[in-house]
């Protein structure tokens, strides 16, 4: 399954490239701690099309395994961030969804 094609991953590009890369654990200690790096940089207008892409993603990729999931983020946004558990993803996920109100 691709992602990619007519829907633009801007800000999910943006995220995973700048802040989820190999070396987000060094520089940020988690994937949660990257994602409130990017948000408290982002102006608001790119934190609501971040949580937008987030739920388009999240539609898209609905019944995938965590596995599954974290490949298809990286194959469409690039970085590599692989969440080590459901709770891990669930938090992200939250933060993702409610960008727009940072």
């Amino acid at each position: 399954m691709s992602l990619k094609g007519p829907m633009e991953w801007e800000q999910l590009a943006s995220l995973c490239g700048g802040h989820l890369h190999q070396d987000f654990v060094a520089e940020h200690g988690s994937a949660q701690k990257a994602v409130q790096a990017w948000l408290a940089e982002a102006s608001r207008d790119d934190a609501m099309e971040l949580s937008s892409e987030w739920r388009s993603f999240l539609n898209v990729t609905h019944g995938m395994s965590l596995e599954a999931r974290a490949a298809a983020l990286r194959e469409l946004a690039g970085g590599s961030w692989a969440p080590a558990n459901e709770l891990e993803f669930e938090v992200v996920s939250a933060l993702l969804l409610n960008a727009w109100r940072a």
